[in-house]
């Protein structure tokens, strides 16, 4: 018995397939090229960003005390309750205007402003009150407070 052709040419043929494992052998090639050629790069340096594992925590400058002078009505200077000057006539005040800079220079490397209290008898006399003051402009204090 012989085959009888039909009058259409693709009748006798199937579908065509598309072959799926070249595509994917070629999306695994392109894959493992792109992996193997990128580099990683650190763009966070090329940025200067300070990131949260990187930053520096800062904390609040250190509070120096406050240091209290006392002019007492004979005249005497007393810082804390530390006798620094005792003579009248003594104008010039070193002791005080070295432990006032010194203090200055303490405030200023902690990083917090100098603070002064003078206390000033009312028997003691205007001119004390001036040396003082003197001795707190020598030393570079601005912040003075004044009581009684």
């Amino acid at each position: 018995m012989g085959r009888r052709k039909s009058s259409n040419p693709f009748a006798e043929e199937s579908e065509p397939e598309l072959s799926m494992s070249p595509l994917i052998d070629v999306g695994f090639l392109l894959l493992i090229y792109f992996l193997v050629t990128t580099t990683l790069s650190k763009q966070e340096l090329d940025l200067n960003l300070l990131l949260p594992g990187v930053a520096s925590v800062e904390s609040e400058p250190v509070k120096v005390d406050q240091m209290m002078i006392k002019i007492g009505g004979d005249s005497t200077i007393s810082i804390n309750e530390e006798v620094v000057a005792s003579n009248p006539l003594d104008r010039e005040l070193k002791a005080l205007s070295d432990r006032l800079a010194s203090y200055a220079g303490t405030a200023k490397l902690a990083g917090s402003e100098a603070m002064v209290v003078i206390a000033c008898s009312d028997e003691a006399p205007e001119q004390r009150f001036v040396d003082v003051l003197n001795s707190c402009a020598k030393a570079g204090l601005k912040n003075i407070s004044l009581t009684e």
